[in-house]
């Protein structure tokens, strides 16, 4: 009996697993209530992105293969990539995007094919794929931004050309989405950026497309009606990075901010965090990447995108695919598959977290989100702070509280209340810490 009750333990264990790894059916679309991603089939798509913005210039397919199947394993549902970035830019095997002067009625076939390898590749591993066509650029190293870059020298017509030569050579790719722009608002260079989206939407109108704006603008703030645009992207940093258009520290909002500016936006859609702090840069730390991920999915979001140094891949990237805070990555997307992350509504009048939240705009400030039917609520303490949390808000007979670490990725239970009232929680030590109640 003992070994039939191991045989059933084991079978279970990997039943689930495989679940986790269903691939799933692209393309994705907005969910029916416009705040989360859904694949053919209506399946919540969990968006859980590393960026390799140069993954088709300084990698070639074998290398590409490297790494996309670790971020596979490591849990990853989608990585952010740009097909081209600075115009200056050769793939390893010597190919220019364009056969001569950017000019972008002369797309270079082999180069393209080159990318379209690596997007089937993608494919075949169920990752999604979410590629900017023309990196705008924030600093003067991109595609546009003053009348001396290619988007301007090209103009409208050739951009159009442009966005109808990738939108038909992509086409039949179901695992692919689209950002235009590129760490900058559009300025000058809004038409020409129009139009390669509506010649992408008009060969390709199955594959969904957002907006890369400056730090701290979403998609919405400046494309709000765009008929092409099918999900935005929030965009913020945490400290004053010296560069482009960027805010002095005291305007640039906090990750939670921005989020919920955009969840309470009267005409909604998804928006993922598209870009924020990488780890490994400008003092970009693994804590650092956690907060920028839970606090999204605490604030209404619909996914996420961490960053690296790898988003170069410099010399040594493969020595740095399993930097501390891409590890923890891996629990957290194990952590929400085990929820309903889909349903979590943002608790903006602390219904559940009555009293020590902290002050909305400081970097400890702790975010909570609660399922419609109140049997899951999820907290991020991105520091130790007392909370006070009102289980009656809670529904269900007893409420099981539980410290989750997501360093770790291991669960503490703290206690059964079956006595539903406001009960203060600390976390256990000096780290960043999630506090799920689950109500049964």
């Amino acid at each position: 009996m003992k070994k039939i009750t191991i045989f059933l333990w084991v079978m279970l264990i990997l039943s689930t697993t495989r679940a986790q790894q269903v691939k799933p059916l692209f393309p994705i679309k907005a969910s029916e209530n416009n705040r989360h991603f859904v694949d053919q089939n209506n399946q919540p798509f969990f968006y859980h992105s590393d960026t390799a913005w140069k993954i088709f210039t300084r990698l070639t397919y074998e290398e590409a293969r490297h790494y996309l199947e670790n971020r596979k394993e490591k849990g990853f549902t989608v990585i952010q990539v740009t097909m081209c970035m600075m115009p200056e830019d050769t793939n390893r095997y010597g190919q220019s995007p364009f056969m001569r002067d950017n000019d972008f009625t002369k797309p270079n076939e082999a180069y393209f094919d080159h990318v379209a390898r690596v997007i089937g590749l993608a494919d075949s591993l169920g990752l999604l794929i979410n590629a900017a066509p023309l990196w705008l650029g924030c600093c003067g190293e991109g595609y546009g931004g003053s009348a001396s870059k290619p988007l301007a020298l090209n103009g409208e017509k050739k951009a159009l050309h442009f966005g109808r030569y990738i939108g038909k050579k992509f086409a039949n790719f179901n695992n692919l989405v689209w950002i235009m722009g590129g760490d900058n608002d559009p300025m000058n260079d809004r038409a020409a950026i129009e139009n390669i989206a509506a010649g992408i939407r008009e060969n390709a109108p199955h594959q969904l497309i957002c907006y890369h704006a400056s730090a701290s603008h979403s998609s919405t703030d400046l494309f709000q009606y765009a008929p092409w645009l099918g999900f935005s992207m929030v965009y913020t940093y945490f400290t004053n990075m010296q560069r482009g258009n960027w805010r002095a520290p005291e305007q640039i909002p906090q990750i939670y901010e921005e989020c919920l500016r955009e969840y309470n936006k009267s005409d909604r859609m998804p928006f993922i965090l598209g870009e924020s702090h990488y780890e490994a840069e400008f003092n970009g730390t693994p804590q650092i990447l956690r907060r920028q991920a839970y606090w999204t999915m605490t604030s209404g979001g619909a996914g996420h995108c961490i960053g690296t140094l790898l988003w170069s891949f410099p010399d040594e990237w493969q020595a740095n695919l399993d930097l501390p805070g891409v590890n923890s990555m891996e629990h957290m997307i194990g952590f929400f598959q085990k929820i309903p992350w889909w349903t979590l509504i943002p608790d903006q009048r602390h219904v559940v977290s009555a009293t020590g939240y902290g002050r909305y705009g400081d970097d400890d400030y702790v975010t909570t989100a609660i399922s419609p039917d109140k049997k899951y609520a999820v907290s991020y303490f991105p520091r130790p702070r007392f909370v006070t949390m009102d289980l009656s808000a809670m529904n269900g007979n007893e409420v099981k509280a539980q410290w989750f670490n997501p360093r770790s990725g291991n669960y503490i239970l703290i206690d059964r209340y079956t006595d539903k009232k406001k009960v203060l929680f600390i976390p256990p030590d000096a780290g960043d810490w999630v506090l799920l109640l689950t109500a049964g």
